[in-house]
C-alpha cells in the first residue's frame, strides 16, 4: 500500500471515529459555581457538594478548593438534585437544575453558619430544625413501640454480668475495678452499661491506652487457652490498629468520626471516634457530648468507667482527667448508640487541652455529623470496620452480654468481609488467625434465657437464675 493511500484511509478512520463520538461528548454537561457564607460572602472551603439524579448510576460529589469553587464535569444530560455541606453550616438543596448537552451551568449557593454556642462546654445549643440527610441513606431506626420510646430504658448503672460461664464452672460475675491493665492485673472492670441521654448525654474516657491486652490475649491463644475474662481490655485491642490518617480539623487535633448500623445489636450504630494530634500537648482530655434529640441511649464500648456514678459535664469548675499525647499520636473509642430522630449532628466532640509550659486550659470542640453514619456496614472505611471487629473479638472474649447475637464464625466472616488488601496484611492475618482460634478454644456455655434473639436489645439479658 502506498503511503499516500495508507494516510488517506488513516484519515478517513479517523473522521468516523469522531462522528461516532460526537453524540456522546454531545450527550453531558457541567456545573460550576462558588459557595461562600452568607454573612460576608467569604468563599467557603471544603464544601461537599453531592449530586445526584436519576441520569446517573450513583451520586458524584466533590469539593469546594480554597476559592469555594466546585466543578461537577461530564454529567449526562438530566434533571439533578445539588446538595451544600459544611460542618457548622446549614446545608442547602438545589433542586430541579437542568444539565444540557454541551453547556456549562453556574450554581452559586451562600451557605448559613449555624448557630453554635461559644462557650465550647455548655450543653449543646440547638441546631437546624430537624432534617434527614439523604446524602448517605442514613437508615433511620423507627420504633415500632407504643408510648415514650424511653420507657423502657436501663438504669444508668446495669447490673454487670458475663453473659458465658467456664463449662463446668459455677456462675462468674465482674467486679468493677478502678486501675489501667497491668500484666498481672486480672481485676474485671465491669461491662459499661447503657445510657439513656435523658439521664446522662455526656460521655468522657481516658486518652491513656495501651496494647498490653491484645498482646497478652495473642499470648494465651497461642499457646491453645483463653485469656481470663476480666484481662481483656477493648481499647487496647482497638489501639492495636493504628487507622489511615484523615478526618477534620478541630484546633490543633484531627477527628475522624464515623459510624454504620451494628451488626450484633438491632437498632444501634457502631460509631468509631479517633482523636489525632498534629503536635505535643503536656495534658488533654476528651468529652462526647450527645444531642438528647437526636440520640436515645449510647454505649461506650471498653474504657470501663472505674467510678459507679456518672462522668459530670466538662464546665469551668471541671476538668478532665488528663494525660499527654505525643505528637501524632491518635486514640480510638467505639461507641453504639440508639438514634430517635434525624438532626444535621448527633453529638459534639469537646476538648481541652494545655500545650507547653502553658498551665491554661485551652479548647477546641467538633461537631459529629450525621452524615458520618453510613447506610450499611460495607459503606464504612476499612478502619471503620476493622475497629469493630477488633473491638467485638475483645467483647466476646470477656462474655460480653451485647455480643450475645454475634456467634463466632459470624465475627470471622466480618473480619474476612475487611477483604484485600486489609486482610494480607500482617497484622490484621494475625487478628484473624486469632478470631479462629478463640472460636475453637470456647467451651463456655450461653445460661439459660441468653436467647439473643428473644431479648430486648435495650437491655441486659437475665444471669439465667
Amino acid at each position: 500500500m502506498k503511503p499516500s493511500t495508507k494516510s488517506a484511509l488513516l484519515r478517513s478512520l479517523c473522521g468516523v471515529l469522531l462522528c461516532l463520538a460526537a453524540p456522546a461528548w454531545a450527550q453531558v454537561g457541567e456545573v460550576t459555581g462558588v459557595v461562600s457564607e452568607a454573612k460576608d460572602a467569604r468563599p467557603l472551603a471544603g464544601v461537599k457538594v453531592h449530586a445526584t439524579s436519576p441520569a446517573l448510576p450513583s451520586p458524584r460529589t466533590v469539593t469546594t478548593d480554597e476559592r469555594g469553587q466546585y466543578r461537577l464535569a461530564s454529567l449526562p444530560v438530566g434533571l439533578y438534585t445539588l446538595r451544600f455541606e459544611r460542618e457548622s453550616f446549614q446545608p442547602v438543596t438545589r433542586e430541579g437544575v437542568r444539565v444540557e448537552a454541551g453547556r456549562t451551568l453556574g450554581v452559586a449557593v451562600a451557605l448559613q453558619a449555624l448557630p453554635v454556642s461559644h462557650h465550647p462546654f455548655a450543653s449543646l445549643t440547638p441546631f437546624a430544625p430537624p432534617l434527614r440527610l439523604e446524602s448517605d441513606g442514613v437508615a433511620w431506626m423507627a420504633v415500632p413501640r407504643e408510648g415514650d420510646i424511653r420507657d423502657r430504658a436501663p438504669p444508668w448503672a446495669l447490673p454487670q454480668v458475663s453473659l458465658l460461664a467456664a463449662e463446668g464452672s459455677g456462675e462468674r460475675r465482674y467486679v468493677p475495678g478502678s486501675k489501667f491493665l497491668r500484666d498481672s492485673d486480672l481485676r474485671g472492670h465491669g461491662v459499661n452499661p447503657t445510657i439513656d441521654t435523658e439521664e446522662e448525654n455526656a460521655s468522657t474516657y481516658p486518652l491513656r491506652v495501651s496494647t498490653a491486652s491484645y498482646a497478652l490475649t495473642r499470648g494465651h491463644l497461642e499457646r491453645d487457652s483463653l485469656p481470663a475474662e476480666e484481662a481483656v481490655r477493648v481499647e487496647d485491642f482497638v489501639n492495636s490498629f493504628s487507622p489511615k490518617e484523615g478526618g477534620e480539623n478541630a484546633g490543633p487535633f484531627i477527628v475522624d468520626v464515623e459510624g454504620f448500623p451494628s451488626p450484633s445489636r438491632k437498632g444501634y450504630h457502631v460509631v468509631r471516634v479517633t482523636l489525632r494530634t498534629r503536635a505535643a500537648f503536656s495534658d488533654v482530655g476528651v468529652q462526647l457530648e450527645f444531642d438528647k434529640r437526636a440520640v436515645a441511649r449510647y454505649r461506650l464500648v471498653g474504657y470501663e468507667n472505674p467510678s459507679a456514678t456518672p462522668p459530670e459535664p466538662l464546665g469551668d469548675d471541671v476538668t478532665p482527667d488528663p494525660v499527654p499525647l505525643a505528637a501524632g499520636a491518635s486514640v480510638t473509642a467505639i461507641y453504639e448508640v440508639k438514634l430517635i430522630a434525624p438532626a444535621i449532628a448527633f453529638g459534639v466532640l469537646r476538648i481541652l487541652y494545655e500545650e507547653g509550659e502553658d498551665t491554661m486550659w485551652r479548647r477546641a470542640h467538633k461537631l459529629l455529623p450525621s452524615s458520618a453514619l453510613r447506610s450499611s456496614m460495607a459503606r464504612a472505611s476499612a478502619d471503620t470496620r476493622l475497629a469493630y471487629v477488633a473491638a467485638a473479638f475483645a467483647e466476646k472474649l470477656r462474655g460480653s452480654p451485647w455480643t450475645r447475637s454475634l456467634d463466632w464464625a459470624r465475627l470471622h466472616a466480618l473480619w474476612q468481609d475487611l477483604g484485600e488488601p486489609l486482610v494480607s496484611r500482617p497484622d490484621v492475618a494475625n487478628l484473624g488467625a486469632l478470631i479462629k482460634k478463640a472460636g475453637t478454644l470456647d467451651t463456655r456455655k450461653e445460661r439459660p434465657g441468653a436467647d439473643g434473639a428473644s431479648l430486648d436489645p435495650d437491655l441486659l439479658p437475665s444471669s439465667g437464675r
